[in-house]
């Protein structure tokens, strides 16, 4: 989420814009290839090539960078054009990690030949990286570094697009009024300067902050604010209309920026459902985008005509849009747009009744959504193919594909109730330091004050001199006294004032390595996860392709081999994804808050509808469940976890049902028991089930990663609690926790 809230603020602030320009492809191409120049020639050809080609064709742009990289390695010429060139290819592809490791290495490098105007760019591309990532205290320090160095240079212009960087760091922080001044303030500088392409960029900027504010609640649904809307509507208009302003030899790349904001007016009146005067817009908005031949932007636009045709039930042609834009996302290699667009073509063949086809294009969706990192694009993808399988009546598909849905909306929600968190204590921070100051002020007038009394004391005991020597010296030695001891107080004071600003300095260091720590754990965790299920999904798909491709020629022994390879890698991945859920359980959840457990049971029994239905199973819910403290994903997993456990190992011939009941009521802790009529378990194993990966049966009878259970300790015993069971063989199991009582 964060990642595409920064893209809708980054994308008019660059100070030039690519622009697909083929005749100056192509004679670049033929200066490269005929031309008999000496090296450096050579390689600034390359460099032009590279970037003409950064926002129309990946592939060229690669190819050509490996050229240039060989180049200037064999010339042993400067790479550093080469790392921000290729961090600019991989920004496009939003490739978030590659970007940011090549963008640092163009900083090392013009930091070392002691370019400073490069180094402040490179700063501001690196600080782009991380705010893509959502890492504001490292993307806040780029962009600071990079405007003081653009203004030590004389490159005013620079240092307030990064003071536009910074407002847009404030608007992903919810700092709405912080981002508009700082907008508001780069907009005064452009507006003294006459400089139309900048205005016409920060009205952009501004427009799309409006567009963003949250919307307003009417019911159970959020309807977009108008307020808001016509604010966002007048800067876009504004923009367009400095955009008629820029002069001639800039006016190529201002029709990008004339066909975002046009663009950017049709999505205002999307969103105020005057869908036929969006369509106007847009089509303004492609013809220009075609002029200019921004495959990009051509392709984000079809995506949006198909969006509003859809919504106008023009299906048949939103389809045909739709078919126009995936090939150039695909082409472009954008696998949230490609994902994204799939979406929007299933949706439409829904509309259409073609659920058949809606669910291979799911399919194709979720598969593709697996190459990226984006949340908010995996759930898009989720929701597709869960939609069309209970449509299909897949319902054991339709239940897994559910469940992973639920795991990455909760992961969602757990990033944005950690922001909401992170905003909470940065705001009582300032309130904190607010009342200190008030404190502050406060201790200064009774300090004057205090001067004031003293003041009249001293006149007093100077008229009182004249009434002789030996008292005058009476009161000269007490006053010495007084104000010696008031020395020693104050050097008390400042001394631990000193010791205590110490202290807090070492606790601030060891609180951002433990952050940085958790950080970098947790980065490794997903990636270790994503590398490991790439192989997996190689051995199974493979070995189900040879499987297909030689069904005639392989014995039925060799087939059930493969079949082996196949439900074994399958397996792993589930074991991994089950494995990475269980790392993440001690992750910061925020505050507990007071859960209501037959809240929790009415999600876990939703979740879990086609399997109770499908298995006949029957739940038996206590009346009085009471409320606890504690995070609702948490206690959904718990309770799901040793439903779904009841139900796997119940006895095949008979009806399975379940129990589920409040057994003791303490002053600061609630019991529950969660019990079954199933196959039950010997009591030498019952230590052993609560272990990660230890499983009582083989996969041939029960499937499973053997994580389950050991989640649900870990998930009771992080509130400071245990859990525990009995059970007899062949009559059932029930299982006991403890939660913190509300």
């Amino acid at each position: 989420m964060i990642k595409k809230l920064y893209v809708a603020f980054i994308v008019a602030l660059s100070t030039t814009t690519a622009i697909a320009n083929t005749p100056i492809i192509d004679s670049l191409k033929q200066l490269l290839y005929t031309s008999t120049e000496e090296v450096d020639t050579r390689i600034a050809t390359l460099e032009s090539l590279v970037s003409n080609y950064i926002s129309v064709d990946q592939d060229s742009a690669l190819y050509y960078s490996d050229i240039l990289k060989t180049e200037t390695a064999t010339h042993n010429k400067s790479q550093c054009k080469y790392f921000q060139l290729i961090g600019k290819i991989y920004k496009e592809q939003l490739n978030l990690l590659l970007f940011q490791e090549q963008s640092h290495k163009a900083l090392q490098c013009y930091e070392a030949q002691g370019n400073k105007i490069a180094t402040a760019k490179a700063r501001t591309e690196l600080g782009i990286a991380y705010a893509y990532q959502g890492k504001i205290k490292e993307a806040s320090l780029m962009f600071n570094e990079s405007r003081l160095l653009f203004f030590q240079e004389g490159d005013s212009l620079s240092a307030i697009d990064c003071s536009m960087h910074l407002g847009s760091l404030h608007m992903m922080q919810n700092e709405k009024a912080l981002g508009l001044e700082k907008y508001s303030e780069a907009l005064e500088f452009y507006e003294n300067t006459k400089n139309y392409s900048q205005l016409a960029k920060i009205c952009f900027n501004i427009g799309t902050a409006y567009n963003s504010f949250e919307g307003i609640a009417v019911g159970n649904d959020i309807q977009p604010d108008k307020k808001h809307l016509d604010k966002a509507l007048e800067h876009f208009q504004k923009g367009l209309m400095y955009c008629k302003e820029i002069e001639d030899d800039t006016k190529s790349n201002s029709k990008f920026l004339e066909s975002q904001l046009l663009g950017s007016v049709a999505k205002v009146y999307t969103h105020m459902e005057e869908y036929d005067i969006a369509l106007g817009y847009f089509a303004k908005a492609l013809n220009i985008s075609k002029k200019i031949r921004n495959a990009r932007s051509i392709a984000e636009i079809h995506y949006d005509i198909a969006y509003t045709k859809l919504k106008l039930g023009q299906n048949y042609e939103a389809l045909d849009a739709i078919h126009l834009a995936t090939p150039i996302f695909e082409r472009l290699y954008y696998v949230d747009m490609i994902v994204r667009s799939k979406k929007i073509e299933a949706d439409i063949l829904i509309e259409l009744s073609q659920y058949q086809k809606a669910h291979n294009i799911c399919k194709e969706c979720y598969e593709i959504s697996k190459k990226t990192e984006t949340l908010d694009v995996k759930k898009d993808a989720l929701k597709c193919i869960t939609k069309t399988s209970n449509a299909l009546k897949i319902y054991r598909d339709a239940y897994i594909f559910q469940q992973e849905y639920i795991s990455v909306n909760d992961s969602i929600q757990a990033i944005a109730n950690k922001q909401n968190l992170t905003f909470q204590k940065k705001k009582n921070e300032i309130e904190k330091d607010n009342a200190l100051l008030l404190q502050k002020n406060v201790l200064t007038e009774l300090l004057l004050k205090k001067e004031r009394l003293n003041s009249r004391i001293y006149a007093l005991v100077s008229i009182l001199s004249f009434l002789g020597l030996g008292l005058l010296g009476f009161i000269y030695v007490l006053r010495g006294k007084h104000t010696k001891r008031i020395q020693e107080k104050t050097q008390e004071i400042k001394n631990a004032n000193k010791e205590l600003s110490k202290l807090n300095a070492e606790f601030s260091l060891l609180n951002k390595d433990m952050e940085i720590t958790n950080q970098k754990l947790n980065n490794f965790t997903s990636v270790a996860a994503h590398d490991l299920k790439s192989p997996l999904r190689t051995i199974s798909t493979y070995s189900q392709l040879l499987t297909m491709r030689n069904k005639d020629k392989l014995e039925d022994k060799d087939k059930q081999m493969l079949q082996f390879v196949s439900n074994s890698s399958k397996q792993l991945t589930e074991m991994i994804d089950d494995l990475l859920a269980f790392s993440k359980i001690d992750q910061d959840l925020g505050p507990a808050q007071v859960v209501s457990i037959a809240d929790v049971l009415d999600t876990v029994r939703n979740n879990l509808a086609s399997v109770i239905q499908e298995e006949k199973v029957r739940l038996e819910i206590s009346e009085n469940l009471y409320e606890v403290k504690a995070h609702k994903n948490l206690l959904s997993q718990l309770f799901q976890n040793l439903i779904a456990n009841g139900i796997k190992f119940r006895k095949k011939d008979d009806l399975s049902v379940i129990k589920i009941d409040t057994v003791d009521i303490g002053k600061d802790t609630i019991t529950y028991s969660i019990s079954d009529n199933g196959i039950g378990i010997e009591k030498q194993y019952f230590d052993r089930i609560f272990t990660i990966f230890k499983r009582l049966n083989g996969n041939s009878t029960y499937a499973g990663s053997g994580i389950g259970l050991a989640t649900c300790k870990s998930i009771v015993e992080y509130y400071g609690h245990k859990i525990w069971l009995k059970s007899e063989v062949g009559k059932g199991t029930s299982f006991f926790f403890t939660l913190p009582r509300a």
